[in-house]
């Protein structure tokens, strides 16, 4: 068995949305004063490799908790970005997550991240969702451009409920593999939470 780790790492010098989601990570106890360490995590719901869920796009939607745990494993099928013109979408029969590799992982904690990334076309949103997946993964900030004021692709799955993985990393290596993807949540009653997204080859 072998297990990729897909996610970005939590620090407070990260690569955030906007200034309002960064994180505040601290010590509140140390080992050296006090015997023992406890540290504050203050952290947004949408930071870093993390989950959005139906609650986050509209008023009454689902939250994390109203979905049952195995919603945030299955099996998986990576594919690169460039395929998806040209994919048998036929192959998702059995797939619970799509994950799409575009390399834009390599821009993290730099500004060009959030600057012209690979957005998944209306018309392959629609075709996805003819298949009975959980959900889908990408490895940049988004599934819609950063300008978009719709966010028409975040609407489109998430009303669906359809489980949106963002800001994932590595997916090179599960190109061409069979395997199995976690992204398990806190049990929180919100709207989205970061995840230590991974995926299992058996």
């Amino acid at each position: 068995m072998k297990i990729y780790d897909l996610t970005h790492k939590i620090e407070n010098d990260m690569t955030v949305y906007s200034e309002e989601e960064k994180p505040h990570i601290k010590s509140l106890f140390s080992f050296k004063i006090h015997g023992f360490n406890v540290t504050s995590l203050n952290i947004s719901s949408h930071i870093g490799t993390h989950i959005d869920v139906p609650l986050h796009m509209t008023e009454n939607g689902k939250n994390i908790c109203d979905f049952p745990v195995e919603t945030f494993f299955g099996k998986g099928l990576c594919i690169s970005f460039e395929e998806l013109k040209n994919f048998n979408f036929e192959n998702l029969k059995n797939i619970d997550y799509l994950l799409i590799y575009t390399g834009w992982d390599k821009f993290w904690n730099n500004s060009s991240y959030f600057k012209n990334y690979p957005v998944i076309s209306k018309e392959i949103i629609l075709k996805i969702l003819s298949y009975n997946l959980k959900g889908i993964g990408i490895d940049c900030i988004s599934p819609d451009s950063y300008s978009s004021e719709e966010m028409e692709n975040h609407k489109l799955l998430l009303k669906n409920n359809k489980i949106i993985v963002e800001n994932l990393c590595s997916l090179k290596n599960l190109l061409g593999k069979d395997f199995y993807f976690s992204c398990m949540p806190l049990k929180t009653e919100s709207d989205g939470c970061p995840v230590r997204a991974a995926a299992i080859i058996f």
